[in-house]
């Protein structure tokens, strides 16, 4: 059996990516991190999450031609947590 090492490209091209920054207020410890990078990350469209606890935010890169940043902020509330404004990353 052959192996198939033809992927399918994954639809992260940078030129139409957009990365913002969340506040997320409630996360206590390392599970509560896991849980919103899990579940940001798990979002289509989403290309790659970074979650801070110590400056107890989200950074988050996606496409905003398949998702809004208010899909990213409602996940994390959803999680019982509380998001803040997201802000563009410079």
């Amino acid at each position: 059996m052959a192996c198939n090492d033809h992927k399918t490209p994954v639809d992260n091209h940078p030129a139409n990516m957009k990365t913002v920054v969340i506040p997320v207020e409630g996360m206590s410890c390392v599970a509560c991190a896991a849980r919103v990078k899990k579940t940001l990350t798990a979002i289509a469209g989403v290309g790659d999450v970074e979650v801070s606890l110590a400056e107890r935010n989200a950074r988050v890169r996606f496409d905003p031609s398949r998702l809004a940043p208010d899909r990213l902020v409602a996940a994390i509330n959803g999680l019982g947590y509380k998001a803040g404004t997201p802000t563009e990353a410079k």
